[in-house]
């Protein structure tokens, strides 16, 4: 990587101007990186959930073929359930309150029904398959009355041959399930603060509920709550607050730290040791040491940013790098931190559109960024996209895409990723695949409106689902780059080379 670069060595003249960077006075930043999902993928299956017909079909990336099995009714949330040996996947049948669990050894699956009481439309699995908690996520529900607290959850032990399921009550409204390490606890984020359910008891039960905030107006659809990965705290940000609370979830204590002007972003390394918080306006981001930061609130290291915009993070998930950058104004600078020494500059990136969000490899070798163009003269793009070598320390390449990004997947090995593009209003439906380190970027029709993207590590394929009344998918192969497009599930699959109908 190259060293630092001062920030005037980046933007200036026209640029300068074109791309204003500013400091107070900008809107919130935006966490755009979780917008996009994915399907639902195991070990080598693809799984997708028919709401009307009340079946699953499951799809070998391998082979491309296509099963069909019974659910519950109206089967609709789908996720994976981590197993050491066998694809395994759990459907919540929103309209039995019930939820089927699927387990695939070969092409052979076996089905188990658990019940749900409390309905939901969001999925909780825990790291090790033990637990699934199923909840509903307000912000997934259009105009929901206030009076309806989504409080009630239902925790299902996977293992358990009697009485696998238990209805439990949290806060007002959760916005996040989390699990610590072991599956010992459960942590349901709510404007309430934190419910902490105990699982390593006879039954699941809610153990305390932690409160956030000071006053009754603080809610926590407003805050940033990371839980490190042992459960032990909890760091949270509020937005427009310079102050970061950092809480024992054992003794329910609270530190707080004070920075230098209100924290953009927050987020928490992997591995738990360090909080990553960025103050905008001041231009710094601050490193905070877990769980020294606790019992010593001032002793953080202090990374400036200087002549650069940043208020939003993305971190690697195995690398120390942390991306640094800005979406509350055009600004096409990227940033990188070395989260495990203070000491070292940070790295500047010329990229060449306003940057929207961040997408590391795991371990930070490169980056898909997503841009904006609406602020770039001229441009006829809807969207674009650049693949950075960071290692390496090569120009980025920047691609135009041909529609507003849909879905956006990077492979384990971090070789490919893959971005679907187009809407309703700008149907040029596409493909984009890109190699890592040649950064050749594949662009590849598609039939019909991409709904979501992902990879199936094993098979080396990525795939995106489509609208299609009876369903379609569209298959990749990162060895060969054939292209494979699967319509109809359930009503005698076709399989068409290419893309087209």
């Amino acid at each position: 990587m190259g060293e630092g670069v001062p920030r005037e060595d980046l933007a200036t003249g026209e640029g300068a101007e074109t791309w204003g960077w500013g400091g107070g006075g900008l809107p919130p930043e935006e966490e755009l990186e979780s917008t996009y999902g994915a399907p639902v993928a195991t070990g080598k299956f693809v799984w997708v959930a028919n709401p009307t017909s009340g079946r699953v079909a499951y799809i070998n990336a391998a082979t491309l073929e296509i099963n069909v099995v019974e659910a519950g009714n109206a089967p609709t949330v789908v996720a994976a359930v981590p197993d050491p040996a066998d694809d395994v996947a759990i459907v919540l049948n929103v309209l039995s309150n019930d939820a089927t669990l699927f387990r695939a050894k070969t092409s052979e699956v076996s089905a188990l029904q658990f019940d749900v009481p409390s309905g939901g439309n969001a999925w909780a699995i825990s790291a090790d398959g033990h637990f699934a908690i199923a909840w509903t996520n307000s912000k997934l529900i259009k105009e929901a009355d206030p009076i309806d607290g989504f409080q009630n959850l239902t925790v299902i032990d996977l293992t358990a041959s009697e009485n696998p399921s238990h209805v439990l009550t949290v806060g007002y409204r959760p916005v996040t399930i989390g699990f610590d390490a072991e599956s010992k606890k459960a942590f349901a984020v709510s404007q309430d603060g934190i419910t902490v359910i105990g699982l390593d008891q006879p039954a699941p039960s809610v153990i305390k509920n932690i409160k956030l905030g000071g006053g009754p107006s603080t809610e926590a659809v407003g805050q940033d709550v990371a839980i490190t990965p042992d459960g032990a705290y909890a760091l949270v940000r509020s937005e427009g607050s310079p102050n970061i609370g950092v809480f024992s979830l054992e003794t329910a204590e609270k530190a707080e730290v004070t920075l230098s002007a209100p924290v953009t972003d927050l987020d928490l390394s992997p591995d738990g040791k360090v909080g990553v918080a960025v103050v905008r306006d001041t231009g710094e981001t601050v490193l905070l040491p877990i769980p020294e930061i606790f019992t010593d609130p001032a002793g953080f290291a202090t990374i400036p940013i200087a002549g650069v915009t940043v208020g939003s993070a993305s971190l690697a998930k195995t690398s120390p790098l942390a991306f640094l950058y800005t979406n509350a104004v055009p600004s096409p600078i990227l940033t990188s931190i070395d989260t495990s020494d203070a000491a070292k500059a940070p790295v500047f990136y010329q990229l060449w559109a306003p940057i929207q969000s961040v997408f590391p490899t795991n371990d930070a070798s490169h980056a898909v960024v997503i841009h904006s163009t609406a602020d770039v003269p001229n441009s006829t793009y809807p969207a674009a996209m650049s693949v950075l070598p960071v290692a390496a320390d090569l120009p980025a390449k920047l691609q135009g895409l041909d529609g507003p990004v849909v879905s956006v997947a990077i492979s384990p090995q971090g070789h490919r990723a893959i971005v679907a593009t187009g809407d309703e209003q700008l149907p040029q439906y596409r493909l984009y695949v890109a190699a890592m380190p040649s950064l050749e970027v594949t662009q590849i029709n598609l039939a019909s409106e991409p709904i979501a993207a992902g990879i199936v590590a094993q098979a080396d394929r990525g795939y995106v689902a489509q609208k299609h009344p009876d369903g379609r998918i569209t298959f990749v192969d990162f060895k060969s780059g054939e292209v494979r497009t699967l319509t109809g599930f359930e009503l005698g699959s076709q399989v068409v080379d290419g893309s087209g109908e």
